[in-house]
């Protein structure tokens, strides 16, 4: 009998890129269980009464921020299910994963964040114009990654550690999704391979 080896699915992008709502419909797809660890990142935002952008920036000096994530993230190595993660930096620390990275520019994300309605409680997202709103999307970028430079020597926007790389700026979500159809089969056909 095959050994079974669980799918997992991580997925990072820039701030406006739409990773969450790509990571929902690729669970949706998939009918993995969904991970999100960015809801780690805007509850202490909220509890602390700062941006999320605020938050990253403080999590360059408060190690203990990222190791909360961290810890969680390299436990799920040993977790039997198959998982699609919402995450900056699951594609790190998992062992094996399809490694996808949503990209996009930097006005097409501002204008994509300045008009979320979804994140209205959320300080970080309620920019009071489209200037305001580009500065913010390019400092939030410029903080994670010399972040993630910072702790693990890796550098987040570097498309050659990922399998996937889709910049979303100009697709529509079926066309995203058409593109990791693709990719997803070629995983699994690598995983059944292995096994």
């Amino acid at each position: 009998m095959a050994e079974h080896i669980p799918h997992r699915i991580t997925i990072t992008g820039d701030p406006g890129s739409g990773k969450t709502t790509f990571a929902r419909n690729v669970s949706a797809r998939t009918g993995y269980e969904l991970v999100t660890t960015g809801n780690v990142f805007r509850a202490i935002a909220k509890e602390r009464g700062i941006s999320v952008a605020d938050v990253n920036a403080q999590a360059e000096i408060e190690k203990e921020i990222d190791a909360k994530v961290d810890d969680y993230l390299i436990g799920l190595n040993n977790d039997p299910r198959n998982l699609v993660l919402d995450s900056r930096m699951a594609w790190h620390f998992l062992e094996q994963s399809l490694k996808v990275r949503l990209t996009v520019d930097l006005d097409v994300a501002a204008e994509r964040i300045f008009g979320d309605d979804e994140r209205g409680d959320d300080a970080a997202e309620n920019f009071s114009d489209m200037e305001m709103a580009i500065k913010e999307v390019e400092r939030r970028r410029a903080s994670e990654i010399k972040r993630y430079k910072t702790l693990y020597s890796v550098n987040i926007g570097d498309d050659s550690n990922f399998d996937l790389v889709i910049n979303t700026s100009q697709m529509t979500q079926d066309e995203v999704m058409g593109a990791f159809d693709a990719a997803f089969e070629a995983y699994k056909k690598r995983l059944s391979e292995a096994a």
